[in-house]
């Protein structure tokens, strides 16, 4: 086996030891990595927080249009009643429409409703 300085020589490559850092210059290598760590820190905070801010407005936005939604649906809650208790009124003797409003879950009585108030006896 070849010792480390016997394969240096024979690469050619001949490097001279470096001579000991002084303590300014040690120093001045530290604050600049300090420094660019630093940067680095916060251009990632920078970049999270912008992040952040974008998906908590796209979140108000979201939970906006989903709020308009339902104001919407509840403000035609009445005339959709108001149509389906016509739709029952219809469909009353008729079952083929009561089996299929049984199948989107709409209870429907076979004998139609009575608008006229019962006598009392």
């Amino acid at each position: 086996m070849s010792t480390p300085q016997e394969v240096e020589n024979q690469a050619g490559v001949n490097r001279p030891v470096d001579e000991p850092m002084d303590v300014v210059r040690a120093i001045g290598q530290l604050r600049d990595l300090v420094c660019g760590l630093g940067a680095v820190l916060l251009i990632v905070s920078l970049a999270f927080t912008a992040y952040v801010y974008k998906q908590n407005r796209n979140l108000s936005a979201s939970a906006t249009v989903r709020q308009h939604q339902i104001t919407t649906l509840q403000s035609n809650e009445a005339s959709l009643k108001a149509l389906l208790t016509e739709l029952v009124k219809y469909s009353s003797g008729k079952p083929e429409l009561i089996a299929l409003f049984a199948r989107h879950g709409i209870q429907v009585n076979a004998t139609p409703a009575s608008s006229a108030p019962a006598a009392p006896r």
